[in-house]
């Protein structure tokens, strides 16, 4: 490049250079703000949610406890005998094709029971027998610990 050359281009640049310098910050900020959506999103995508239903239990006490398994499978009985499965309420006559299907979409998976500790054996058994004639192998009762006092 010649020195005309140069010349010319610094007159070019000097006639048309912008009125308005554009905010830099700005710019800045959003780099950030990026880098902050992506990590909420990857949080979100990575943290455990455990579907449980909004009932209130009221645990049997024991003195054994268990640690349970991630994608475990949690059937509910409330006080008031209703059942909730996979976040639906479920009649007892309806309850053994809604567990079949689900123990045949993921198959190895064991079922947590969450029954009140009012609730009559009668009921727990009939759920147990459905849990167990639809395909799950393993059938866990939910227990409170010893050491916890009741909320």
């Amino acid at each position: 490049m010649s020195r005309n050359d140069c010349e010319a281009v610094l007159h070019l640049h000097r006639m048309f250079r912008p009125r308005r310098r554009t905010g830099r910050g700005f710019l800045t900020g959003t780099v950030f703000l990026d880098a902050a959506l992506l990590i909420s999103a990857f949080v979100l995508a990575t943290s455990p949610f455990v579907r449980k239903p909004g009932i209130l239990l009221d645990l049997p006490v024991s003195t054994q406890a268990g640690g349970i398994r991630f994608n475990d499978m949690v059937l509910s009985i409330s006080r008031e005998g209703l059942i909730f499965f996979d976040d639906e309420l479920v009649s007892l006559d309806r309850l053994q094709p809604a567990l079949r299907a689900a123990a045949q979409a993921q198959p190895g998976v064991a079922l947590i029971l969450e029954a009140d500790q009012s609730i009559q054996q009668s009921t727990v058994t009939a759920v147990y027998d459905a849990a167990a004639a639809a395909g799950f192998r393993q059938v866990f009762i939910a227990t409170q610990n010893a050491a916890q006092p009741a909320p």
